[in-house]
């Protein structure tokens, strides 16, 4: 079990409207037909990579957060600590804006910051995203922090997998004291988001900011060993399937926790659950962990989501716009077309439609 927070960021910035030619198939062909009348609108911020960091810098070090681990300019890595240098956000900083030029730092697409914290109840892994160029209504700027608990943690040489599995399993003696454990852990973990968005609030200038929280558990395809443990990488807690330095100690558990839960048959709540390769497996409001499908010691072929309850949830959060809805795409007044395909609710990629 670990909990995951995903802070979304409008900054109070001047945006232009963009169109630009349309990419689906048909959305192509009516751009032709029309002279270019029929396009696809996105935002573009103002906002320059080097201010918005210094935001950014500001509010981190206000929560006490000095430790970066990646700090990429459109897939170039600017920083990249592979040897767990503390209070290193500055020296990242600094050498960011001496290697980017005017150019770069007012056209790039995306940046991406990685850090580290560490405080008395989390190791927390916090990647932010900041989009220059989105869809229309979407927010530039999200934020997704992790919170692997410190309890559970590697601590020494000592701790083994059994150790870590009787702390696990102390939590889990009945369902009430389960409950409450997870209640007062999300609850702690939600106090160091709200923290943070009070920072983001303060320091950035925002015309609004969300905040959602999940409880998430990993289910593994095999059962977890010293040996094997380390295939645990998550997409959370990794790049480029090598697990970001510093958490491989705070991942171990997770592998663990579906299979303990099993044995004491107890029933998870509004879970999201993911493979531990980090693929969305889908989200239960409630669910018997004394199935197979939680008992690392059983190959079970059954899939607990192939089910009417499961409400599958997608990374892809971004709503856009029907191909056939012109209204929304730049057709404006100029267009007097349908607002739905009748052929199919989604036609991003049917054959009638030709898709992509």
């Amino acid at each position: 079990m670990f909990f995951e927070g995903k802070l979304t960021i409008d900054p109070s910035q001047l945006t232009k409207i963009d169109k630009v030619k349309p990419t689906k198939a048909f959305k192509k062909m009516f751009y032709y037909l029309t002279l270019g009348k029929v396009t696809d609108k996105l935002e573009r911020e103002t906002f320059t990579s080097i201010s918005i960091l210094q935001q950014l810098n500001t509010v981190f070090r206000k929560q006490g957060i000095d430790n970066i681990i990646q700090l990429s300019h459109d897939d170039i890595d600017f920083y990249l600590d592979k040897e767990g240098k503390e209070n290193d956000l500055k020296e990242a900083m600094d050498l960011y804006d001496i290697r980017v030029d005017e150019s770069m730092a007012t056209y790039f697409e995306q940046l991406l910051m990685v850090l580290e914290h560490l405080d008395n109840d989390f190791k927390y892994l916090i990647k932010v995203k900041i989009n220059r160029t989105h869809e229309v209504g979407v927010f530039p700027i999200e934020i997704i922090v992790c919170g692997y608990v410190k309890e559970f943690s590697i601590a020494s040489k000592t701790d083994n997998d059994k150790s870590i599995e009787n702390r696990i399993q102390e939590k889990m003696s009945s369902q009430e004291l389960y409950d409450q454990y997870c209640t007062e852990q999300e609850s702690k973990f939600k106090t160091f988001l709200e923290h943070l968005k009070f920072e983001i609030t303060k320091y950035l200038h925002v015309d609004a900011i969300e905040l959602d929280i999940k409880t998430k558990v990993v289910i593994p395809k095999e059962k977890v060993t010293s040996e094997n443990r380390r295939e645990y990488y998550g997409t959370a807690s990794s790049r480029d399937g090598e697990v970001y330095y510093g958490f491989e100690n705070f991942l171990f558990y997770n592998m663990l926790w579906s299979s303990s839960c099993h044995e004491h048959h107890l029933t998870l709540n509004d879970t999201y659950f993911e493979s531990d390769d980090g693929k969305e497996l889908g989200h239960m409001e409630s669910v018997d962990t004394s199935s197979d499908y939680f008992d690392a010691d059983t190959e079970c072929t059954t899939d607990i989501f192939e089910n009417e309850t499961i409400d599958v949830q997608s990374d892809d959060s971004s709503t856009s716009s029907s191909w056939f809805d012109f209204d929304s795409i730049g057709g404006g007044d100029d267009s007097s077309w349908g607002s739905s395909c009748s052929s199919c609710s989604s036609c991003s990629s049917c054959s009638s439609c030709g898709g992509d």
